[in-house]
């Protein structure tokens, strides 16, 4: 079987990327970096570029920061999961409890 692997694509390889479907730009495969495909812009999703998709969302493309009064609003959320998780004595850093190894799991259904 042919495994292909995207960091050592070359010059020469045929292979066509997607296309964005808002600007037509090169899409890069999952998993790689501009500099296994220069020139190309990272897929965002829905077969988009970010710009495109964060106008697709209606979303500015140049602002990407989370504005104060939501970073308040999450904060007061995280709270009260917090004292929620303390008042049912939840540790911090979780619980095992009704939880299995993924590995135990595999086995179980294997």
């Amino acid at each position: 079987m042919l495994h292909l692997v995207p960091a050592l694509a070359s010059e020469t390889d045929t292979t066509e990327l997607p296309r964005c479907k808002g600007c037509n730009a090169e899409i890069r495969p999952h998993r790689t970096t501009e500099a296994d495909f220069p020139g190309t812009s990272a897929s965002w999703g829905n077969n988009q570029c970010r710009l495109c998709d964060y106008e697709a969302c209606g979303k500015d493309p140049a602002d990407r920061f989370i504005s104060v009064e939501r970073v308040g609003y999450l904060s007061s959320i995280r709270a009260g999961i917090e004292s929620d998780r303390q008042r049912r004595g939840i540790p911090a850093e979780g619980s095992l409890a009704g939880r299995i190894p993924i590995t135990e799991f595999l086995a179980q259904i294997s």
